[in-house]
């Protein structure tokens, strides 16, 4: 079989020009057989699509797009709508159910980005990818971002690095902690270039051995959180 590497000359997708293709590699490779349903939000001319779906043999594969395309692509499935309508976001879920590779190519706007993930990393299924690709528009005040306040808050980047607390919630004792609602839901999120991969994973509650030795600081935390949150 042809490595997602040789695969990828084989078409002009902007994965090669940037070099996603080597990186996309190493977590896709143990997943290449397997029965999984792969969602891109970003159609562009397809090369993309042509390249899941000759690297994943099993897979069904769907494709989203603000612009109609006047081609097709045998065995994958194309939608047409705004990737932060949730509306239209459901009637995809209302086919597909899940997915395990998630990939979000498609507006680079910042407010897109976190709505389409907001709405569909709940349909992610454990163990799977959500990919968002070329994040160097979160600097650039066009896309919604910031060169200058890099702790603007409504950025893709902001947004994904509040992510990281969600790997290791269970420790964070802080008496004002505003939880996020993927603690608990994310394995890892790990940054290359231009590029992220947020791995889902249910985890189960982290037993704090200390935590019985210190229940009048854990009242009073909840006490100030419902008071402050």
């Amino acid at each position: 079989m042809s490595s997602l590497i040789e695969i990828g000359k084989k078409y002009p997708s902007s994965k090669n020009r940037f070099g996603f293709i080597q990186i996309y590699e190493k977590y896709f490779d143990k997943i290449r057989n397997n029965r999984i349903n792969i969602l891109e939000i970003g159609i562009d001319k397809g090369d993309s699509l042509r390249i899941w779906r000759d690297y994943f043999p099993n897979a069904n594969i769907c494709g989203i797009d603000i612009e109609k395309k006047d081609f097709k692509i045998n065995g994958v499935d194309f939608f047409f709508g705004d990737q932060s309508d949730e509306i239209f976001l459901k009637t995809i879920i209302d086919k597909f159910n899940s997915f395990d590779v998630i990939i979000d190519d498609g507006s680079h706007i910042s407010k897109h980005i976190i709505s389409s993930f907001n709405y569909l990393y709940p349909y992610l299924n454990n163990n799977g990818f959500y990919i968002i690709e070329d994040l160097q528009t979160s600097y650039i005040p066009r896309y919604g971002g910031s060169r200058l306040r890099l702790n603007k808050f409504n950025t893709s980047m902001n947004f994904l690095k509040r992510l990281t607390d969600c790997v290791n919630y269970e420790h964070n004792d802080r008496p004002f902690y505003k939880k996020n609602k993927f603690d608990g839901m994310v394995k890892f999120v790990h940054f290359h270039q231009n590029i992220v991969f947020v791995k889902k994973e249910t985890s189960k509650k982290y037993y704090h051995p200390d935590k019985k030795q210190i229940t009048f600081i854990n009242l009073m935390k909840k006490i100030f959180s419902k008071i402050f949150y």
